[in-house]
């Protein structure tokens, strides 16, 4: 997305119109989200709406599809202007019914200064909440304190439903004579009270020599009573606190079962996810490759390993889960393999995933033994493919396209979300015919 200006790509239509056969009675149980928003008027039975710091009206409807298809975010701001150097409005992060986003809009203030470059205080948070049967779906501000740095890949959601809340969770490494190496920045945002808590933490793991970690490029909420969450470099290990507890200036070290230098951008061949009562991780490799990303014409192998949650701090044991070469998987539908071009034909008729280019895998949240992976398109596409690979069958259960005129690039991945599981409750109790109603219908809400 940097060789764009978000100008540039906003005039891009949203492929809204992919999705009008969906029936929002059966919505799947996640969604491959595309993390860059759309800016549109049109609205659904999920649109909800708020206002920014300096007033202005804002809406965010999802536009959602079963899995490997991708689902889209569009978004309408009164009398909006994206900055001319700055990017575009971004989910950042998904946990149970919230999203978080991120829209960097120039404040009104600012309109007439040159070229509008994009400052820090021009982006607007939002957490957008399901609707429940007796309440509507809306948006939540975030105001963030100047002293609070905001990075996407440190923020990471805690839902407590019970209390009818939620914690956003921010980690940044401190520097400096008076710190340590292994001491962060804590900071928890409460949606109750709308307030910050910052408090210095530090890594509980000996011997010290071997702790390395960084920076975070991903996050997870792993909940339960503890309130524990996680941030992951996926090249290293994870760190994990326990929100809810006393000592959640604690931050337990686990590393990873298969650590590696960082070679390139993690996500292309390494994921991490919760499913049930495990922390599941899966890599992605060329058979004769050290550095984890694509290389000539090897076989593409993907191996998941998986941690019991109970077990985090005591032993922190990785168990061998499942592994499959990928390049061995016959391509039987003719519809595939034609959407899969460059293909190895290995005899007169079968076709397998031999030669395939792919990389950012992602663990399904709603099946076991999927994963979905994207075949990796030159750096000027504007489409790339989505597989969903059975691990344990060793099929392919699905393929579809994932683009929509905009480049996509190297880096341009997907959010998975399980939000999706709410919106046979938005459909009874908005229709999506009455749906399109006026920004402060939805507002007001």
């Amino acid at each position: 997305m940097d060789s764009f200006s978000a100008q540039e790509l906003l005039k891009i239509p949203p492929p809204i119109s992919l999705h009008s056969d969906y029936d929002p009675g059966s919505p799947p149980g996640s969604i491959l989200l595309d993390p860059y928003g759309y800016l549109s008027s049109r609205t659904n039975g999920t649109t909800a709406g708020a206002f920014t710091r300096d007033g202005r009206a804002i809406l965010v409807t999802f536009w959602v599809a079963s899995p490997p298809r991708a689902s889209y975010f569009t978004f309408d701001c009164c009398d909006f202007q994206p900055s001319m150097n700055g990017n575009l409005p971004k989910a950042v992060y998904s946990e149970d019914d919230l999203v978080l986003f991120r829209f960097p809009i120039v404040t009104i203030s600012r309109r007439d200064e040159d070229q509008c470059p994009l400052d820090s205080e021009d982006n607007h948070y939002f957490v957008y909440q399901a609707g429940t049967k007796n309440r509507l779906p809306s948006l939540h501000l975030v105001l963030v304190p100047h002293h609070v740095e905001f990075r996407d890949r440190g923020a990471v959601l805690l839902r407590c439903r019970d209390q009818d809340m939620f914690y956003l969770a921010l980690l940044h490494r401190v520097y400096g004579f008076n710190y340590d190496d292994e001491q962060y920045d804590l900071h928890l945002y409460n949606s109750k009270t709308g307030g910050w808590n910052t408090k210095l933490t530090h890594i509980d793991y000996s011997p010290k020599e071997y702790f390395e970690f960084a920076y975070p490029n991903a996050a997870l909420t792993i909940g339960g009573e503890s309130g524990s969450v996680a941030w992951v470099n996926l090249w290293r290990g994870i760190l994990i606190c326990h929100l809810l507890l006393p000592d959640n200036h604690i931050l337990r070290y686990i590393p990873l079962p298969v650590p590696k230098p960082p070679g390139g951008f993690a996500p292309y061949s390494r994921n991490m996810m919760v499913f049930g009562d495990h922390i599941k991780f899966l890599e992605m490799v060329r058979s004769s490759c050290d550095s984890g990303r694509t290389c000539g014409t090897q076989d593409l192998v993907a191996a998941r390993k998986k941690m019991k949650i109970s077990d985090i701090g005591s032993g922190n044991i990785w168990e061998e889960d499942c592994a499959v070469n990928i390049s061995e998987i016959p391509v039987e539908s003719l519809e595939f393999a034609q959407m899969l071009p460059g293909l190895k034909q290995v005899t007169d008729t079968k076709v397998t995933l031999k030669r395939l280019h792919a990389g950012y895998p992602a663990l399904s949240f709603q099946d076991a033994d999927v994963v979905y992976i994207m075949q990796t398109p030159a750096s000027d596409e504007d489409k790339a493919v989505m597989i969903a690979v059975d691990m344990k069958n060793k099929t392919i259960k699905d393929v579809a396209y994932f683009g929509s005129g905009r480049y996509i690039g190297y880096h341009h991945t997907y959010l998975q979300s399980g939000i999706s599981k709410y919106m046979d409750i938005w459909s009874s109790s908005r229709s999506w015919e009455k749906a399109d109603a006026t920004s402060e219908d939805h507002l007001s809400s």
